[in-house]
């Protein structure tokens, strides 16, 4: 096959390239993008750049699904649970900071599933207020973790299942008087 500057695969093959490269030197790398989709009562979040704070509330009456991704590092989640039902997943690659409300205690049954992971020195900071309804923490972290849970006064049914790493350390001082409590701590 024969190109030559008169033939239209080269004029197709010259633009795409040019465009190419006109895109490489202008246009945001995809790394450094936050990717947020959501459907209907679920959100699903992705963020590379390190350093990112990422806030999420659920209040109301349905059941309402996040799925968060601090892929950069040394992020800060801060998540509030609230609605009748919430489910949260969180994860982060190390040195993170979960901080994590259960939810309000003024439903009338609030029931929070919050399944967190993250790599070496992260902590796990918890306030629970969920005076009824069950909350569950699922929670992985690698070394040098630190887990700390306390509540504003006595809280309904509470599942911790806690795996950690290496010098890590897990204080669970909620006041737990549910029917349903279970606490599991590997490290």
């Amino acid at each position: 096959m024969n190109l030559s500057l008169n033939s239209k695969r080269a004029y197709v093959l010259a633009a795409l390239l040019g465009t190419f490269l006109a895109l490489s030197f202008t246009a945001t790398p995809v790394f450094a993008q936050q990717v947020s989709s959501a459907v209907g009562n679920s959100r699903a979040i992705t963020i590379s750049t390190p350093g990112k704070t990422i806030n999420e509330t659920a209040f109301g009456n349905s059941t309402t699904s996040f799925s968060i991704i601090g892929a950069g590092g040394d992020d800060t989640f801060n998540l509030i649970g609230g609605n009748a039902t919430t489910l949260m997943a969180a994860t982060g690659i190390l040195n993170n900071t979960f901080n994590i409300v259960t939810g309000n205690p003024h439903m009338v049954t609030n029931s929070s599933t919050f399944s967190l992971l993250s790599g070496a020195n992260s902590t796990f900071n918890i306030v629970q207020n969920n005076f009824n309804g069950t909350v569950i923490f699922q929670i992985i972290g690698g070394t040098n973790c630190l887990v700390n849970a306390t509540s504003e006064g006595s809280v309904s049914s509470t599942i911790f299942s806690v795996v950690l790493g290496a010098n890590s350390t897990a204080d669970i001082a909620s006041q737990l008087t549910g029917n349903e409590t279970a606490i599991n701590i590997i490290s």
